[in-house]
């Protein structure tokens, strides 16, 4: 029986790896993938954006079943959001490399916070607008970090000076089936 998960990965591989992890395919970065049926993925990609649309998805299902288990003020949802992002806060500002599996656990938890962060956008109108002014703020600060550190990495690599032109970018290397980084 065919894998359609596999196919996939392996048909978008094959096309454009850089789709599938967008971090330079170096000792440097190879903490910032995983490796799924030979493909190397963005850990962060594959990990929040599937995490963030399930526990979104199971939230809505939940309230809609049992709405009374829902009856509390909106701060909450905010409040156990930002409780949830506080693992992956807390493990970026903490020096070194972490483990891949606490690195995979504080990405889940960062999109659990966000899907409950977001729940009041589906069923609270009267709290849309300062919802959405929270998600939005919250990205920005993210994209804006993210930025900021993008090669954080590079630091100690003898080719950080010609980044994006280094090995590590090179696509003509990705997509030939060998495990990268």
């Amino acid at each position: 029986m065919r894998n359609p998960l596999r196919t996939a990965i392996n048909r978008v591989e094959q096309a454009n790896p850089f789709l599938l992890a967008h971090h330079p395919s170096c000792e440097y970065y190879d903490h910032h993938t995983i490796t799924v049926y030979g493909a190397d993925l963005c850990l962060g990609c594959f990990v929040v954006y599937p995490v963030g649309a399930l526990a979104l998805a199971t939230l809505t299902v939940v309230r809609m079943a049992v709405p009374a288990a829902f009856a509390v003020e909106t701060y909450v949802f905010y409040g156990v959001g930002a409780g949830l992002v506080a693992p992956k806060v807390l493990s970026t500002l903490a020096a070194g490399r972490h483990r891949r599996w606490v690195r995979i656990a504080t990405k889940a938890s960062l999109a659990c916070g966000i899907a409950v962060v977001a729940l009041p956008l589906l069923f609270r109108p009267a709290d849309r607008l300062p919802t959405a002014g929270l998600v939005a703020g919250f990205l920005v600060a993210y994209v804006g970090y993210k930025g900021r550190t993008a090669l954080d990495d590079c630091e100690g690599c003898p080719e950080a000076a010609t980044f994006p032109n280094c090995s590590g970018m090179d696509l003509a290397d990705r997509g030939d089936g060998e495990e990268h980084g």
